[in-house]
């Protein structure tokens, strides 16, 4: 193992369980399964379960899509067959769900404050869109096996990896208004820089001259 992978997974304000999950998610949403299926042997056997690495995967589909998922299903597998698939699935509660155009909109102005233009262009002009993304993403965003948090913090990652400023202001101020704080961004930031290199250190505004 290279000294730079123990410092990548070393324990920090992030635990070694919850890197090797991001990293995980981060890998599918980026669709390069060769790390993402090393990644899953590793959170595995970190204590991550199967339920937890397909919760966070598909907490992606929101920002990156489908392939997401279809990615994800080989690290579903994978870490299946790792533990024996013997772990028993626990029915979640009951999720929220919005019925009205108007519920979307209060949800999006007490996430954001105010209602992002993006959403104010669906309203005007994809309702139906609007509806049917409001309920995927508060489904995927809920705390359940895996907390908001870590989901926004793989968002952030994502967002991070590819440079889209509009993403990481997002997800970053979702990031930080759970609990997350600047010293937890930087970590996911290390996770980032070995998932696409050095660059990224210079992705978040905060760092740019």
């Amino acid at each position: 193992m290279s000294r730079m992978y123990q410092a990548l997974l070393t324990e920090g304000i992030l635990t070694k369980r919850e890197k090797t999950l991001l990293l995980v998610g981060l890998f599918a949403a980026r669709r390069e399964e060769k790390q993402m299926l090393y990644f899953v042997k590793q959170a595995v056997e970190a204590g991550n379960t199967v339920a937890e690495v397909a919760e966070l995967i598909a907490s992606a589909i929101i920002s990156r899509g489908i392939p997401t998922w279809l990615s994800g299903v080989e690290a579903i597998s994978y870490a299946k067959q790792l533990s024996g698939d013997i772990q028993i699935v626990e029915e979640g509660g009951e999720v929220a769900t919005f019925s009205s155009q108007q519920e979307c909109i209060d949800y999006y102005q007490e996430e954001f404050d105010v209602l992002p233009k993006w959403i104010q262009y669906l309203v005007d002009y994809a309702p139906d869109v609007l509806l049917k993304y409001s309920n995927l993403r508060m489904t995927s965003l809920r705390d359940d096996v895996v907390s908001r948090l870590l989901k926004e913090l793989l968002l952030y990652a994502i967002n991070v990896c590819e440079a889209y400023e509009k993403g990481i202001l997002i997800h970053k101020a979702n990031a930080l208004s759970l609990g997350g704080s600047a010293a937890v961004l930087e970590e996911v930031k290390a996770l980032c820089i070995y998932a696409v290199g050095i660059q990224v250190i210079w992705n978040d505004e905060q760092d740019k001259a």
